[in-house]
């Protein structure tokens, strides 16, 4: 898997997790959600996409992208 293609699949990616995980979504900017349950479930229903080159690691740079997405830049 290539960084470009996994950061292009994350928006689809989030809001299947969403919907699979009964998370309310779309994101809002007021609800928390969790990118260490967002991972586990990735790692275990969508594994190639947590397996891309990425400084400093694949799952840092997977967090930056879900913190975005999830309007959680706040965090930052």
């Amino acid at each position: 898997m290539k960084k470009g293609e996994a950061e292009a699949a994350m928006p689809t990616l989030c809001d299947k997790w969403a919907k699979e995980e009964k998370q309310p979504w779309p994101p809002d900017g007021k609800y928390h959600y969790s990118f260490s349950q967002f991972w586990s479930w990735l790692e275990n229903h969508h594994h190639p996409y947590t397996q891309f080159r990425a400084v400093p690691n694949a799952r840092y740079v997977a967090e930056m992208w879900f913190d975005r997405i999830a309007k959680q830049a706040w965090r930052d």
